[in-house]
């Protein structure tokens, strides 16, 4: 691995939030496993290809500290 940071854009969309324009908690899991996946991916990880062998790439344990909640049309990093 490189070390360097990688950074994933996300635009909040309206599905993505509750009627008062704040995003679903859940939403945040579904974001990070978007990023997770282009992460592994520009790593030259392939999930399909490794999948067609066996080998999934699985989360066993997640801990959030939520800052501040996402809005409605924010373009989150």
């Amino acid at each position: 691995m490189s070390g360097q940071e990688f950074l994933f854009p996300i635009r909040v969309y309206y599905e993505d939030t509750d009627a008062g324009g704040i995003v679903y908690n859940a939403n945040y899991l579904k974001f990070l496993e978007r990023a997770r996946t282009e992460w592994l991916s520009d790593l030259g990880i392939e999930q399909d290809t490794w999948l067609t062998q066996g080998v999934a790439f699985v989360v066993r344990h997640i801990n959030i500290d939520f800052r501040s909640a996402a809005k409605f049309n924010q373009r989150l990093l």
